[in-house]
């Protein structure tokens, strides 16, 4: 495990923003100020990663966001209109919140990835647990994360086990936020704040770029799966419903409010 931080400093904070932090959809901002809730824990769904989701674990989670054309379609047939939403979009607008020097950790991706990315946050004092032996000691040794004590926790990990990880660090550190972020660590590393220009933002062609640049790892995802998703969507959108009530923003979990019921 890379458990090292990397301190804040140097003047040219937008670099640690990113460049997709010029989208200003208020959703963004809306969401960013729900992460950073603390004791709360964010997660986002797919289609894919609906289909492939550990529900115990997103029944551990306090909101969930959504994005993908394809799911939205989905939810709207349902009655459910929500604001897309995801980490990518959103992480800008939750760094731009934080104060310099903030502790954040990030949980996920290969040891380079995560210090590349941490090098970025330049402004803030970031914390490595990679998603292989990181993640190892981290279940052997909490204090790993406890001692650090983080304002936030990014988790980059699969569909499923990134919510398992994220519960277990809300648990470890319950005065954080936590947020998972999928891809976006490795992502981030590159310095890949255009893997979506805006443009592709704007046209709701994510899945076509993502297909265009990762063909061998996501063809299937947005076609067999896709299918898969769409066969089994009532199913696993009343699975949600049951899980909470949504607002503009996404999932909310709990109690289901009496407008839904």
């Amino acid at each position: 495990m890379t458990d090292q931080s990397t301190s804040a400093g140097g003047p040219d904070y937008p670099e640690a923003v990113g460049e997709v932090g010029t989208l200003a959809d208020p959703a963004f901002d809306a969401m960013a100020q729900r992460v950073l809730t603390r004791g709360h824990a964010t997660t986002w769904l797919n289609h894919w990663s609906l289909l492939h989701a550990d529900f115990r674990a997103l029944a551990r989670m306090n909101t969930v966001g959504f994005d993908g054309t394809l799911l939205q379609m989905r939810l709207r047939a349902a009655g459910h209109e929500v604001s897309r939403t995801s980490a990518d979009l959103v992480l800008p607008h939750v760094f731009d919140r934080l104060d310099d020097g903030a502790r954040i950790t990030l949980i996920g991706a290969v040891p380079e990835a995560g210090q590349a990315a941490a090098e970025r946050l330049h402004r803030f004092d970031v914390q490595v647990i990679d998603g292989y032996e990181g993640l190892r000691r981290l279940k052997a040794d909490p204090s790993v994360l406890t001692a650090f004590d983080p304002r936030l926790v990014i988790v980059g990990l699969g569909a499923g086990l990134q919510e398992v990880v994220a519960s277990v660090a809300l648990g470890l550190v319950p005065e954080a936020s936590v947020c998972t972020a999928g891809g976006w660590i490795d992502q981030y590393a590159r310095a890949a704040d255009d893997y979506f220009p805006d443009w592709v933002h704007a046209a709701r062609l994510g899945w076509a770029w993502r297909i265009a640049h990762e063909p061998k790892r996501l063809t299937k995802r947005y076609t067999v799966e896709a299918l898969d998703f769409v066969a089994h969507a009532p199913e696993l959108i009343s699975r949600l419903e049951a899980m909470g009530s949504f607002d503009d923003l996404g999932l909310v979990v709990g109690p289901r409010s009496d407008a839904e019921e």
